[in-house]
């Protein structure tokens, strides 16, 4: 039951961030329309490709989560589904484990990045933003999709029986 919380918890956060996300995506367009609108009326506007990168990143950081918690990827299992069940569900587990320890690692290594890039006081060539809390909220998107992926890894556990799960 507790799991079954912990993941519905997952899944109404994932509002918020897919509202980001689509926030984001709708301003690159705009942007990108206006920037299209002005060179053909003036002169293009300046560092719209600057900020239309900013906001990619964190539009696909933000979606990346949500993706993999509707399981609205593609899984590629040529080899795996001529496995058993039970060896489908290690092998699922382990993905799971090493998907999380990895979005972990780079959760906290792009946030160690916006650190010294905010510390530093580094701001963008062009417009000269600063653009430090981009690098945050791409920090935020891998660490949820490293939650995503626990959640994940734990179901998958669930599902073992009990021998092999006590062996991982």
């Amino acid at each position: 039951m507790k799991k079954d919380h912990f993941r519905n918890l997952l899944i109404k956060f994932q509002q918020i961030k897919l509202l980001l996300a689509g926030i984001s995506l709708l301003l690159m367009v705009l942007i990108g329309f206006a920037n299209v609108v002005c060179r053909n009326l003036w002169q293009p506007l300046k560092g719209s490709f600057e900020v239309i990168g900013y906001l990619g990143a964190i539009t696909i950081a933000l979606s990346l989560g949500s993706a993999q918690l509707e399981k609205k990827h593609i899984i590629v299992d040529i080899i795996t589904r001529r496995y058993t069940p039970n060896w489908r569900r290690v092998t699922s587990a382990i993905g799971h484990f090493c998907g999380a320890l990895f979005f972990s690692l780079a959760a906290w290594q792009t946030w160690a990045w916006g650190d010294n890039i905010r510390h530093s006081g580094e701001t963008s060539e062009t417009l000269h933003l600063i653009f430090y809390p981009f690098i945050y909220l791409t920090a935020f998107g891998f660490a949820y999709l490293a939650l995503v992926l626990v959640s994940d890894l734990s179901l998958s556990l669930q599902k073992l029986p009990t021998d092999q799960a006590e062996s991982l």
